[in-house]
């Protein structure tokens, strides 16, 4: 069994594997280029993903956001200033946001706190009200402009 405490974790798993086949028969060590080859890529796609990011956040774009959001799952998110900074409060933890503008034109809010980097909100309107839509490879879930 293998834990990793990381979304990348799973990158590890094959070259963890042929490691242990490396060790046990004495085979050809080709793991360790692997995982390199492979932290290189990550780094590489990160460093990209950051070019794209505001830091701190886009003063129009925030200056658009409302300032408390509610999703009856989630809880809320109250958006508040920090000196130059947006912070996204959820309750039982925070973080400062950088905006990106996405290749479609919407906006996104994108969480830059260590430990809790990368969840990414994206501005929208329903009905009428200011939205905020996180998602997940199966799920949506959007957080609606909360009365005061």
């Amino acid at each position: 069994m293998i834990l990793t405490n990381s979304d990348r974790g799973v990158d590890i798993r094959a070259p963890f594997m042929r490691r242990i086949l490396e060790v046990l028969y004495d085979g050809k060590p080709e793991a360790a280029a692997q995982v390199a080859a492979s932290a290189a890529l990550d780094r590489a796609e990160i460093a990209k993903e950051r070019q794209r990011l505001v830091v701190p956040a886009a003063e129009g774009a925030a200056t658009q956001l409302a300032s408390r959001y509610a999703n009856t799952d989630l809880g809320q998110i109250a958006v508040a200033r920090s000196g130059q900074s947006v912070v996204f409060d959820f309750g039982s933890w925070k973080s400062s946001v950088a905006s990106r503008l996405n290749d479609d034109k919407t906006i996104s809010f994108v969480t830059i706190d260590p430990g809790v980097e990368g969840f990414e909100f994206v501005v929208g309107n329903r009905e009428g009200r200011r939205t905020l839509t996180i998602r997940d490879s199966q799920h949506e879930y959007v957080y609606s402009e909360a009365s005061q």
